[in-house]
């Protein structure tokens, strides 16, 4: 697995994208809870928006999947990127992430395998480990507490 190399003094701005990320998710989650317990008029005024902003943030809000009960996230992917922004030693992320139900493979329907990523599966570490999210030592630690946990 290739590990893409970043310059050091981009670092900061790397961990400020996924920073960005996390707080959209973080935002539109709570959008969506407090709008079970306000209206969206309501909800608009207090936070000193319009109306349809909130609409709309809510419609995609509700696409949203909610972290996983017992992990920092809906995805191995967003466990990694909270790992990445500080959010997560690197004990809770190997811990979560070698804990995680990872779907089986499932049939491709004639397509190449390489091209189709299941959600949730093993290949969400990969991709965090190649844009450099986790290192290879992280990668390893998680794939082999995962396959110990399964034997």
């Amino acid at each position: 697995m290739t590990t893409i190399s970043y310059r050091p003094e981009v670092q900061r701005a790397r961990t400020l994208r996924q920073r960005l990320s996390l707080n959209r998710l973080d935002y539109l989650r709570e959008l969506r809870r407090l709008a079970a317990i306000m209206s969206q008029a309501e909800l608009a005024s207090q936070l000193g928006v319009k109306q349809p902003t909130i609409h709309s943030a809510l419609r995609t809000a509700a696409k949203m999947a909610d972290p996983v009960p017992g992990f920092s996230g809906a995805s191995p992917y967003e466990i990694t990127q909270r790992y990445a922004t500080g959010e997560l030693t690197r004990a809770q992320l190997v811990d979560e992430l070698s804990r995680w139900a990872y779907p089986s493979e499932a049939p491709t329907g004639g397509f190449d395998p390489f091209l189709v990523t299941t959600s949730g599966s093993f290949d969400e570490v990969g991709r965090a480990r190649s844009e450099g999210l986790i290192d290879g030592a992280i990668y390893d630690a998680i794939l082999d507490r995962a396959v110990d946990s399964s034997q």
